[in-house]
């Protein structure tokens, strides 16, 4: 049993990349032109994509801010079609996000280095709290053993092979370390025909690592019983939104707990931006009693414009977070030393 301090790792979009050079960024390119072809004929969604594309130069979209508004209607979105056209796009959007990450997973990235960490976190067994939509960490952790997707989230998560087989997954074990993903995760889906917003039992795992879905039944099979989007909720408009997810309101609480008993947290390749208040009210509130000097920052910014911006985004929100506790190099560079220090 270890006995090293109670840690909680907090990771954002710049935690994959680091591993994973290929996994996109909030703000990238999502087949933009593709989707600009699937709503021409839809009239408010074109006009909103285009908006939002004119926003970047390169023509990129922040998929968390699009993905929200798409997400958390105004009233004057139900005068005409708009709320079907949103839907339709906001279903494209999350297939394009869907589509990038199974391209990441087909190229060489450091593998080997996420299940190092994993198995660091196994060890200590420290809590991760994640921003992210993709289950690359989520996947080495279970590699290296300790934990699994059933138990693993903080509530039970059904194998979607549950829906066709009753016994899948019975013989999982609670794990000791949780993940806890504050927005939810590409391979929590629904199951067909139960109503929003979801109960804990709609939700079911559904990823093709070996040893997990797919293994007695055809996909295809599952499939057709699960919802055909996965459960990626967006920042929200606003913090009143997040108590309607009975999903979120228990791992969010989890995320709570974990945070205010810490004794050490720190942030990786999270931006902690200012329009996510849901985010910023949870860490003010959780990590009040922790001292500063327990907290690290690890960040990918070579600009010193930019690290005098990360600086003062969490320093707004944790107080005065010493300038020896931001790191500025990148995740990947972070871990490998941290690793090294504590193989």
């Amino acid at each position: 049993m270890s006995d090293s301090p109670r840690h909680v790792y907090i990771t954002g979009a710049g935690f994959t990349r680091a591993f994973v050079p290929d996994a996109p960024l909030l703000v990238d390119d999502f087949d933009n032109n593709l989707l600009v072809r699937k709503v021409s004929g839809l009239p408010k969604a074109s006009e909103l994509l285009e908006a939002e594309r004119n926003r970047h130069h390169e023509g990129f979209i922040d998929i968390e801010r699009l993905m929200t508004r798409l997400d958390d209607l105004m009233p004057y979105d139900y005068a005409d079609a708009t709320a079907d056209e949103f839907a339709f796009l906001l279903t494209e959007l999350k297939r394009a996000f869907l589509d990038r990450l199974t391209r990441a997973r087909k190229t060489d990235y450091s593998a080997q280095d996420l299940r190092a960490f994993a198995h660091h976190c196994s060890v200590v067994r420290a809590t991760c709290i994640t921003f992210n939509y993709d289950d690359f960490l989520d996947q080495a952790l279970s590699d290296v053993g300790s934990w699994n997707p059933y138990w693993g989230y903080g509530f039970y998560c059904r194998e979607a092979e549950d829906t066709v087989f009753s016994n899948a997954g019975e013989s999982a074990q609670e794990t000791d370390h949780l993940l806890l993903k504050l927005h939810g995760s590409v391979n929590w889906w629904p199951r067909l025909g139960y109503p929003k917003p979801y109960a804990l039992d709609a939700i079911v795992n559904y990823q093709a690592w070996e040893g997990t879905a797919g293994r007695l039944y055809p996909q295809q099979l599952i499939a057709r019983h699960l919802e055909p989007d996965p459960v990626i909720i967006p920042p929200v408009l606003s913090k009143s939104a997040l108590v309607t997810q009975p999903i979120l309101r228990l791992v969010w609480t989890l995320a709570f707990d974990a945070l205010a008993t810490a004794e050490a947290v720190t942030f990786v390749g999270y931006s902690l931006p200012a329009t996510d208040m849901a985010a910023r009210v949870l860490f003010s509130e959780a990590l009040r009693d922790l001292p500063t000097s327990n907290i690290t920052v690890v960040g990918l910014e070579t600009t010193e414009a930019g690290k005098r911006e990360l600086k003062a985004s969490y320093r707004a929100v944790l107080g005065n977070v010493p300038d020896d506790a931001f790191f500025f190099d990148g995740a990947l560079p972070w871990a490998r030393s941290l690793l090294a220090d504590n193989p």
